[in-house]
C-alpha cells in the first residue's frame, strides 16, 4: 500500500510541475503578445514599418488580431471582443501568462517545429502526435524551409493535457511562420476551415472540446468596425463586398487595378477624370437596354480614334451609321460592307494603283450606268464566272487568249443560228508544246491565192477530195513520207513521174498499162527476181508486136535471152523473121518434124557447118546447074558410085 501511495504521489508532483509549467508558458504567451501590441501601436503611431521583412532580430506579428485593432478603454466593458469573456480589463492583463517557448521536436518542448514537407498532418489527440511525442499547442516552422506547407490539425476537441487525461474547457493554439517567403496554410478536420499564415506571421485558433463544431479551429473575427492598412492590403482568396455601406469608396492616388469584373449596378453612373482612360477589355455599352455611347458635345466634341475594329449592330440588330461629314480611311486598310445595297451619292474615284473588287466567290452581279465604261487596266473574270456583251458590235482591240491556264472553248452562236466568224490575221491552233485538235462540222473553203499547211502528222481527208483544175497535190520532193490509197480505184488524169532514183512497185494483182510505156534510155525493164521461180511463174505476155531498138541507124539494140525460147502460134502459121546480119546460135536447134530449113532460093547466103559429122536423114537435092563439092580429096573425101543396078548413085567416103 505505501508503494502506491508513493507512486500515486510522485504523479501528482509531475503532474503539478507539467501545469506549473504550461502556466509558464501561458504568461510568457501573454508577454509576447503585449509586446507585439507595444510595438504595433508605436509602428502605427510612427506611420511606418520599424521592422522590415527579412531583418534580423523581428518579432512575428499577428496576421489581423482584430481584438488588437479596437480602441482601449478603462472599464468593465474593456474586452467585450476578446475570447477570454467578460473580465474587465484589469482581470484580463493579471490572467495574460508570459509566452516564452523552446522549438524542437524532442520531448518538452513548448513550439513544435514542422517538417520541411508540402504537407504536414498532426493528430494532436494522441500522445505520439508530435514526433511520437505529446504536441505542445504551439507550432513553428523550421529554421530551414524550402516549401510552402499545410498544416492540418487533426482531433483538436480529443487533445490531452498529459497522458490519459482529456482536455476538458477551450484553449488556443499557436501557429507561427517565420519564414520571409513561403506561406503556411493551416487546416482543421472539423469544420472545413483553412487560414493562411503568410510570410513573417502568425496566427492564434481556439478548439473546444465540447463546444460548437468538434474539431473545428477558431480563428481570429474578420469583422471589424474600422480598418487602417499602413503598408498594402492583400485578399488572397474570398469576395470584398461594400454593397451594404452608402459611403464613398475612394482609393488612393496610385494605380487602381481590378483583377475581375467591375459592375456598376442600377442607375449609378461612371465619370472619369480628365485624364486619358484606357478600355483594355471589351467594352459594351447598353447590352439589356437602348443605351447612348457619345464623345463631347455638338461643337466641341474631339477626335474619336478606334485602333480596333469597329461594329455597328449585328444579324440580329441592324444599326444605321451616320456621318455627318466626310469620311476619310487612311492608310493601307481595307472597307467593308453589310451584304445589303450600297448607295454612293456622288461621284466616285478609286485612287492610283487601287482595286474595285466584288468578292469571287459572291453571286452578285456589277452593273453600270447607260455611259461608256471604260476599263483602264486589265480585266479578269475568276472562276466560273461568264462575260456577256450586248447586241451591238464588241471589239476585242488587244491579243485575245481563252483560258491560258485551263481547257476552255471558244463558241460563236449556238447551233443553227450562229453568225459568221471572220478571222483578218493568221490562226493558230496549239503550239510545239500543246497538240490540239480542230473539227470542222461543216464545209472548210479557202479562198483566194492562199496556201494550205498542216503539221508532220498524219491527215485524214474522211471525204471525197478533189483537187481543182490545174492545180497540183504534191509531196515534197526530198521527203520521204509515202502515199498510199485505198482499196477503190486509182485515176491519175494527168502525167505520172517518179523522179530521181525512187522505184514504182505494184500490188500482186494485175497491172494494166493502157498507153504506150516508154522505159528511160539507160534504164532496165525486169520481170519477177533473179530467183529461179517455178514453171508458170515470172511470165511476159505481150499481145502486140516487141520491137527490139529503132530501125534508124545506131539504134539497134541486142536481145539477151538466159533460158529457154519457145515460139508457139495461135492457130495461124507464124514467121521468125529476122534482119540481115549474122545470127549464132550457141547451142543446139532442133527443128520440129514435119518443119524444114529452108533458105531463099534467090539469095546467095551459103549454108556452113562446123568440123563434126553432119548428119542428113532425109534426100538431099542440089538444085540444077549447081554442085556439090567435097573439099577434101583424101583417103577420107566422099566417093559416089552407082548401086549394083546401076539405077541409083551413091557418094560415100572411100575406105
Amino acid at each position: 500500500m505505501s508503494m502506491a501511495f508513493l507512486i500515486v504521489y510522485m504523479y501528482q508532483v509531475i503532474d503539478g510541475l507539467h501545469r506549473e509549467q504550461q502556466g509558464l508558458h501561458r504568461e510568457q504567451q501573454g508577454l509576447l503578445r503585449e509586446q507585439h501590441e507595444m510595438r504595433t501601436q508605436i509602428s502605427q503611431l510612427a506611420g511606418s514599418d520599424q521592422y522590415p521583412s527579412g531583418s534580423s532580430n523581428r518579432l512575428v506579428t499577428q496576421q489581423v488580431r482584430p481584438e488588437f485593432l479596437e480602441a482601449r478603454r478603462f472599464g468593465p466593458e474593456v474586452g467585450l471582443r476578446t475570447l477570454e469573456g467578460a473580465d474587465t480589463f484589469a482581470e484580463a492583463e493579471r490572467r495574460k501568462l508570459a509566452a516564452i517557448f523552446t522549438t524542437g521536436q524532442t520531448a518538452g518542448v513548448g513550439c513544435y517545429e514542422l517538417d520541411d514537407a508540402a504537407v504536414n498532418t498532426i493528430d494532436v489527440s494522441s500522445l505520439t502526435g508530435c514526433n511520437s511525442k505529446v504536441c505542445p499547442d504551439c507550432f513553428v516552422t523550421p529554421a530551414t524551409l524550402s516549401q510552402g506547407t499545410t498544416l492540418t490539425i487533426q482531433a483538436c476537441s480529443g487533445a490531452q493535457w498529459v497522458r490519459s487525461t482529456t482536455r476538458t474547457g477551450i484553449w488556443v493554439y499557436t501557429f507561427i511562420n517565420t519564414h520571409a517567403t513561403y506561406t503556411v496554410t493551416v487546416v482543421d478536420n472539423g469544420g472545413g476551415v483553412t487560414y493562411k499564415i503568410p510570410a513573417g506571421s502568425f496566427v492564434t485558433a481556439y478548439c473546444a472540446s465540447a463546444l460548437g463544431t468538434t474539431n473545428r479551429l477558431y480563428f481570429p473575427s474578420t469583422d471589424l468596425p474600422t480598418l487602417t492598412v499602413d503598408s498594402g492590403f492583400t485578399l488572397s482568396a474570398g469576395a470584398f463586398d461594400a454593397s451594404s455601406s452608402t459611403g464613398a469608396f475612394t482609393t488612393s492616388s496610385g494605380t487602381v487595378t481590378l483583377s475581375g469584373n467591375t459592375a456598376i449596378s442600377g442607375a449609378s453612373t461612371f465619370v472619369t477624370g480628365t485624364g486619358a482612360i484606357s478600355l483594355n477589355g471589351h467594352t459594351t455599352v447598353g447590352p439589356s437596354a437602348p443605351k447612348t455611347f457619345n464623345v463631347g458635345v455638338s461643337g466641341t466634341a474631339g477626335a474619336t480614334s478606334l485602333f480596333g475594329a469597329l461594329t455597328v449592330g449585328d444579324t440580329s440588330n441592324t444599326a444605321a451609321t451616320a456621318v455627318y461629314g466626310t469620311f476619310l480611311q487612311t492608310g493601307a486598310y481595307t472597307f467593308g460592307t453589310g451584304t445589303g445595297t450600297i448607295t454612293l451619292n456622288g461621284h466616285t474615284t478609286v485612287a492610283t494603283a487601287k482595286n474595285l473588287h466584288m468578292t469571287a466567290g459572291g453571286a452578285g452581279t456589277f452593273q453600270t450606268g447607260t455611259g461608256s465604261a471604260t476599263l483602264n487596266g486589265d480585266t479578269t473574270i475568276s472562276g466560273s464566272g461568264t462575260f456577256t456583251t450586248g447586241s451591238g458590235v464588241v471589239q476585242l482591240n488587244g491579243d485575245t487568249t481563252v483560258g491560258p491556264s485551263a481547257s476552255r472553248t471558244f463558241t460563236v452562236g449556238v447551233s443553227g443560228t450562229a453568225g459568221a466568224t471572220t478571222l483578218y490575221g493568221s490562226l493558230t491552233v496549239g503550239d510545239s508544246s500543246n497538240n490540239a485538235a480542230t473539227t470542222l462540222v461543216g464545209s472548210f473553203v479557202q479562198s483566194g491565192l492562199n496556201t494550205f499547211a498542216t503539221g508532220t502528222g498524219t491527215i485524214s481527208l474522211n471525204g471525197d477530195t478533189t483537187v481543182a483544175s490545174a492545180k497540183n497535190l504534191q509531196m515534197a520532193a526530198g521527203g520521204s513520207g509515202s502515199f498510199q490509197t485505198g482499196t477503190g480505184s486509182v485515176t491519175l488524169n494527168g502525167n505520172t513521174q517518179i523522179s530521181s532514183s525512187n522505184t514504182f512497185t505494184t500490188g500482186t494483182g494485175a497491172v494494166e498499162l493502157s498507153g504506150t510505156t516508154l522505159v528511160t534510155a539507160g534504164k532496165t525493164f525486169t520481170v519477177g527476181s533473179a530467183i529461179t521461180a517455178a514453171a508458170g511463174t515470172n511470165n511476159v505476155q505481150l499481145f502486140g508486136d516487141v520491137f527490139i531498138g529503132g530501125s534508124t541507124t545506131g539504134q539497134g539494140t541486142s536481145l539477151t535471152i538466159y533460158g529457154n525460147v519457145a515460139f508457139t502460134n495461135d492457130g495461124n502459121p507464124k514467121t521468125f523473121t529476122s534482119s540481115h546480119t549474122t545470127h549464132t546460135f550457141d547451142g543446139d536447134i532442133g527443128i520440129g518434124a514435119g518443119y524444114d530449113l529452108t533458105m531463099a532460093g534467090t539469095g546467095a547466103g551459103t549454108f556452113t557447118t562446123g568440123t563434126g559429122t553432119v548428119q542428113i536423114n532425109g534426100a538431099t537435092t542440089i538444085a540444077s546447074g549447081k554442085t556439090f563439092t567435097a573439099l577434101d580429096a583424101g583417103p577420107n573425101a566422099m566417093k559416089c558410085a552407082a548401086d549394083n543396078l546401076q539405077s541409083n548413085l551413091y557418094c560415100r567416103a572411100s575406105r
